[in-house]
């Protein structure tokens, strides 16, 4: 292809990183998809070799070759402490192909998409989470985020872990009868539990442990309660995180929107309707994107 004035986006995630090619006039001319990039879940050296690889995947599909930029905007997932800044900076300045790069974190880039810029909160829920809003005089708010340890409400990594939980403490006795250790114990092709724990335990990475959230959303709309009950609880928690960047921002009792993005969100209506429910109860004024 001729190559004009082109501009560069990455989105990268927990789970998989999207790049995308647009002309000046914001017309897609092409992208890539790769997987997670994050290099708090994957570490730093295979954050960058994924961004290189899908980024070079992305400008072969629209016949690029030694071409450099205007701009590159960069959303990158666990861009929370200056640390964290200086880790992706150095990795985009060794690519050598952007003139100008815009690195921020994913959730200002999925606000800008929910609200176009307007006074609003966005929340993220995919391997972990975040709630994020912004009003009109830039004043910024966040709430979560905080990975997997202290935080990541409603993400897919917290409705795994809790299934989990659940699914031990089923075995043991401890809570009711749940579909999920049967399902557990299928996915991880174990004989036995003392097997499954085994093997539960041999890999517990976030991103993987978050990949077993599909197997309580199956389970939930397959009629299981407890699996049921722990999607509601996800879309509680995640309308917690918008209703807490409300506050902050003060904007509770305005008439906003409140967006929601990321595949927690697609697994079905529980969590979305759980999570609307919250917000109509708490932000009555708010429009649900």
């Amino acid at each position: 292809m001729k190559a004009g004035r082109l501009f560069l986006a990455v989105e990268s995630g927990g789970t998989r990183t999207i790049a995308s090619i647009f002309s000046d006039e914001g017309e897609l001319l092409g992208y890539s998809i790769g997987g997670p990039s994050s290099h708090h879940v994957v570490g730093v050296a295979r954050s960058e070799e994924t961004l290189k690889a899908v980024i070079s995947d992305c400008m072969a599909s629209v016949g690029l070759k030694d071409y450099v930029f205007e701009i590159g905007c960069f959303g990158m997932a666990s861009l929370d402490t200056p640390k964290d800044f200086e880790i992706i900076s150095e990795m985009v300045k060794s690519m050598n192909i952007i003139k100008n790069p815009i690195i921020v974190g994913d959730h200002v880039t999925a606000y800008y998409t929910v609200t176009g810029g307007r006074p609003g909160i966005v929340v993220i829920a995919g391997t972990g989470s975040m709630g994020y809003g912004r009003v009109k005089d830039g004043v910024e708010a966040r709430a979560g985020g905080w990975e997997w340890l202290v935080s990541d409400e409603g993400s897919a990594y917290d409705i795994a872990r809790r299934a989990l939980v659940y699914a031990v403490r089923s075995y043991d006795g401890l809570e009711e009868k749940t579909s999920l250790l049967d399902k557990f114990m299928e996915h991880f092709k174990a004989s036995s539990f003392e097997e499954f724990i085994q093997k539960l335990y041999e890999d517990p990475r976030k991103h993987r442990i978050a990949s077993l959230a599909t197997i309580v959303a199956t389970a939930a709309y397959e009629g299981d309660n407890v699996a049921r009950k722990i999607l509601k609880v996800a879309g509680k928690e995640l309308g917690l995180l918008a209703f807490s960047v409300a506050k902050k921002l003060r904007i509770e009792n305005d008439p906003i929107m409140v967006g929601c993005v990321g595949g927690v969100f697609r697994s079905g209506p529980i969590i979305f309707n759980s999570f609307k429910s919250f917000i109509r109860k708490k932000m009555p004024k708010a429009t649900i994107m």
